[in-house]
């Protein structure tokens, strides 16, 4: 018989209930972001895709967000003549290729600068059907420059049309009006190019989850010659740094009794570990920053207890900026465990997950607060039809693994078998990439592409192969028909990752929200693989204490192993990830018993002592991105590489490690005392 418990409390709140006080009581920082938006008003879903254009076009969010709620998303004329009129140039000594720099400021007093361009775009009335008409028409008529139109049209490509032409030329003109027409063309094309490199960067930290602050802010600050690489660390460096001195923090001595000494004696690398929690029951936020592990017997030569060291920041941009993250994943490859210790490398074992792309030095900085493991890299494709970087920190075992039988499709041609018929030879794609959930103008794309191949007569240049291709990669697009592309639908994307059919068909979730709960997801065929060597150690099962793996992920990849579950204790914001997960729990008719959480903020001390007193202890404690998709929402921004949910994920780790490191040693004690009694 399965018993399913929504709260550990057992309150009987409607999960959404519980969201909302949490985050009331609880407030992170993204959380409140993500409020105080819906609060204000955000567009309608109607407006997502034109806003998501004029937001690629370079104008700041906030920006487009005020000009759509006064203009509606109807006429694109009058949105781009109000976006131009609103938009200025932050005068400086420096100039800034920013996004920041070029549209954030509500200063009108250089609007004059766009004035004929704007009466030049209200007058656009030619349809131009040849791209020699519709140069001949940009050069002529519109006066634009030779340079222009050839980068316009090198971006666009020749099948856009004359008004989307004329929209990007005067958008790549913004970066170049504070610096005068004196410098010559040589230099408007470095300003036009630097323009559009600083577009392509903020497009990529956008699909990486970054929030639209974020990077507006990063490229501000580091300036357009920054690599993504950078923007992204420095991101991370930011949320870190934030997080880690938002609070003071209070030591709780709650465990040193009287079997401290016994214990310290029974695991002594663990006698330099700190633990630190609030009393308040409705505020308690661990700071990381003060949980250090004494690396004597390690690797590592870092002090112990070091308050005023930042560890996320230090040598930060040295450890960045000539490297790259493909790099370090080709080098390291699943295997051999590095530096876990031995007194680590004993139950209950951990292993931290993360789907994301984070560079090299928080990966370093992430094994820090996990015992000093260096992290493991795999890519998903030795493993299934998708080609994922990912990363693992864990201090299981590396012998005796093996994979998922029967396994997933290894290619795209086997995971949908329908494509043989019409894939171009000429596309050598043989896995998808990442999860793509942007769907703004995916339908337009696949028209445009397709149009493309069509009307080129079986005949297409490298350049447009090369092009529809890039496109292809970006959106995970398929080929459907000998000229027509098509998004993965949800079915497609669970048989992708290794999950059941129709695993995420809820009532109610409509396609977008099914792939968006998946977004972050683990693929089960790869983390299968790191799990096997369990299957030996616990014949009789396995008990799981599963934070943030989304729509059930590492329960999915156990079960594939044929190991059984007496007991998993799920944690995870989203009602959407918990109602799968628990319908998958009775579909499959699991024996044990499946335990429901909706924060990890609930985790107290006294609640994981009951936990483990209840359930004899956990074998393993999988942790996974964090994502807060309740169905029917946009990417939120806390979702994916969340620090404080990070932090909070070790501080359970120590903390169970040591609850049952206690209850080890007094059983220890306990049955060394039973032995000697009767000699008395």
């Amino acid at each position: 018989m399965v018993k399913v418990e929504d709260d550990v409390e057992g309150s009987g709140i409607n999960a959404s209930v519980g969201d909302l006080r949490d985050a009331a009581v609880n407030p992170q920082p993204a959380l409140l972001r993500a409020t105080v938006k819906e609060e204000e008003g955000q567009p309608s879903s109607s407006s997502s895709h034109v806003r998501s254009q004029f937001i690629g076009m370079g104008f700041s969010p906030m920006l487009v967000d005020r000009v759509l709620q006064k203009h509606g998303d109807r006429d694109s004329d009058t949105i781009l003549e109000a976006l131009l009129s609103q938009s200025a140039l932050q005068k400086s000594g420096s100039e800034s290729g920013s996004l920041g720099d070029l549209f954030d400021s509500d200063n009108e007093e250089n609007s004059s600068h766009f004035a004929p361009r704007k009466e030049v775009i209200q007058d656009i009335k030619v349809e131009a059907d040849s791209s020699s008409e519709k140069r001949s028409y940009l050069l002529s008529t519109m006066n634009f420059s030779q340079r222009e139109v050839d980068l316009a049209l090198n971006q666009l490509g020749e099948e856009a049309s004359l008004e989307q032409l004329v929209d990007f030329i005067v958008t790549g003109q913004v970066s170049g009006c504070s610096g005068g027409n004196e410098n010559g063309d040589a230099s408007n094309e470095v300003k036009d190019e630097s323009l559009f490199g600083v577009m392509d960067k903020t497009l990529h930290l956008l699909q990486m989850g970054f929030t639209e602050e974020e990077v507006s802010s990063v490229i501000d600050k580091a300036g357009p010659e920054a690599t993504v690489l950078e923007l992204a660390d420095t991101i991370f460096a930011r949320r870190i740094a934030s997080s880690i001195e938002q609070k003071e923090v209070k030591v709780e001595p709650d465990f040193l009794d009287e079997t401290e000494t016994s214990y310290s004696a029974y695991h002594p690398s663990n006698s330099g570990l700190r633990y630190y929690d609030d009393d308040h029951d409705n505020i308690r936020i661990k700071r990381a920053k003060h949980m250090f592990i004494d690396d004597s017997a390690g690797s590592s030569s870092r002090a112990g207890n070091q308050p005023n060291l930042d560890p996320w920041l230090k040598d930060h941009r040295a450890t960045t900026s000539d490297g790259s993250v493909k790099e370090e994943f080709d080098a390291m490859t699943p295997g051999i465990r590095r530096n876990v210790r031995s007194d680590v490398a004993n139950p209950p074992y951990f292993l931290y997950g993360n789907v994301v792309e984070i560079p090299k030095a928080t990966w370093r900085q992430l094994s820090e607060f996990l015992y000093n493991v260096e992290p493991e890299f795999v890519n998903s494709q030795f493993f299934s039809a998708l080609s994922r970087k990912e990363g693992y920190i864990h201090n299981l075992p590396t012998e005796g693994r093996r994979n998922l039988v029967p396994r997933s499709p290894m290619t795209i041609e086997e995971a949908f078998p329908f494509t043989r018929q019409c894939w171009p030879s000429w596309d050598t794609r043989k896995q998808l990439n990442s999860v793509a959930t942007e769907v703004a103008g995916i339908e337009q794309l696949c028209e445009r592409l397709g149009k493309m191949v069509r009307d080129s007569g079986g005949y297409l240049s490298q350049e447009k192969k090369t092009h529809i291709m890039h496109q292809c990669k970006l959106a995970n697009l398929i080929w459907v028909g000998p000229d027509r592309l098509s998004p993965l639908d949800p079915q497609q994307v669970e048989r992708i990752l290794g999950y059941p059919r129709k695993h995420t068909n809820l009532f109610g979730l409509n396609p977008q929200d099914r792939i968006e709960a998946m977004r972050y997801s683990f693929q089960t065929d790869t983390l299968g693989y790191l799990l096997s060597v369990l299957k030996d150690l616990y014949p009789d099962g396995l008990r799981v204490l599963s934070i943030y793996s989304g729509i059930g992920g590492a329960a999915i990849a156990l079960h594939r192993l044929g190991i059984p579950l007496q007991c998993v204790v799920s944690v995870d914001q989203s009602d959407t990830n918990r109602k799968i997960l628990r319908r998958w729990w009775s579909n499959t008719e699991q024996k044990g018993q499946l335990r429901q959480i909706n924060t990890i903020w609930k985790l107290k001390i006294n609640v994981l002592e009951d936990l483990v007193k209840e359930f004899g202890g956990f074998d393993i404690i999988i942790g996974g991105n964090f994502s807060s998709c309740k169905g029917g929402t946009t990417v939120n921004s806390s979702m994916g590489m969340d620090s404080n949910q990070f932090f909070e994920y070790v501080r359970v780790v120590q903390r169970v490690k040591h609850i049952m490191g206690r209850l080890q040693v007094r059983a220890h004690e306990s049955a060394r005392h039973r032995h000697r009694s009767p000699s008395n």
